[in-house]
């Protein structure tokens, strides 16, 4: 069988989709200086979930979850919303664009390590040569925060790394479904679950919120996370897996700490400390390893709703 080809501009929109997910991390900084976090989440999914959930229903017209998933559903919306993102959205107050990047890099990892503790995968010591070489990057670059005793950035680190393995958990309790549905279909179910369950959050913290306040500025970023992060970079994600194998898309953008951390330099001023290059080609290089052992789960939105 003659194989399809691959459209011309899936490399571009694959390089696109790494400007935006690795712009998504200088945009919560900067917007997280006039919105709480809370009420930014709030707002960034409502949003997301009001375009995602109705395109996808308008795409796959006859793809439904089956009533005895819906609770699998319901959990994966926990974990990918309120957890992930509102421990992301929380640690960005502190932590640095560059440093969140990379730890973000760490998902590969962790979802190896919670397919491992579940036993769906047999433990190899490349493996654990990965994932030990990986957490040794960020307990280094953890250790550098505190060395110099910057106590507000190393808990936004800390904080981060729990979103992290949340959206970890996401991504391995999520690949079972995804096959059977597709991961379109899960994520946007996800999403919008996700964002229901945030409601009794989200709306309360809006008391004392004043939208007069935010400028114009605030609101464009809040856009950008909610339609480009969650919405524009969820489409390129899934036409990416569509035409290359799932290793390939996450070596494209794994990229994304590196160029995070060049924009966060540019734009933010933010400096760098002496070992984040090292901490860097630790995690990556320990994610690799870890890819190379183990079968990839069909991600559910691996690129999406993440960050």
């Amino acid at each position: 069988m003659v194989p399809k080809p691959r459209p011309k501009l899936l490399l571009p929109a694959l390089v696109l989709n790494v400007l935006i997910a690795s712009g998504t991390f200088l945009v919560v900084k900067r917007t997280l200086v006039e919105f709480p976090p809370l009420p930014l989440a709030l707002f960034r999914f409502v949003l997301a979930a009001s375009l995602v959930w109705p395109a996808v229903r308008w795409a796959r017209p006859g793809k439904r979850i089956a009533p005895a998933d819906r609770a699998a559903v319901w959990l994966l919306g926990v974990l990918a919303v309120p957890l992930n993102q509102g421990l992301f959205l929380v640690g960005m107050k502190w932590a640095s664009a560059s440093h969140a990047a990379l730890l973000y890099a760490l998902t590969p990892a962790f979802v190896v390590l919670i397919m491992l503790a579940r036993g769906a995968a047999r433990p190899r010591a490349i493996q654990f040569g990965g994932i030990a070489l990986a957490f040794a990057g960020v307990l280094l670059l953890l250790l550098q925060r505190g060395l110099h005793f910057d106590r507000n950035s190393l808990t936004g680190d800390l904080l981060v790394c729990g979103a992290v393995a949340a959206w970890a958990g996401y991504i391995a309790l999520g690949a079972a479904l995804s096959r059977r549905y597709g991961p379109l279909i899960v994520t946007s179910e996800a999403l919008l679950a996700g964002t229901l369950v945030y409601l009794p959050i989200g709306i309360p913290s809006l008391i004392g919120f004043h939208p007069s306040a935010i400028s114009t500025t605030a609101w464009l970023g809040l856009f950008y996370l909610a339609w480009l992060t969650s919405g524009l970079n969820y489409i390129l994600w899934f036409w990416g897996l569509e035409h290359l194998k799932p290793a390939t898309v996450a070596m494209i953008t794994n990229v994304q700490p590196i160029v995070t951390a060049a924009m966060a330099w540019a734009f933010l001023g933010e400096r760098l400390p002496a070992g984040f290059i090292l901490s860097t080609a630790c995690v990556l290089v320990g994610v690799w390893m870890t890819r190379l052992a183990v079968p990839e789960p069909v991600a559910p939105g691996t690129g999406a709703v993440g960050k």
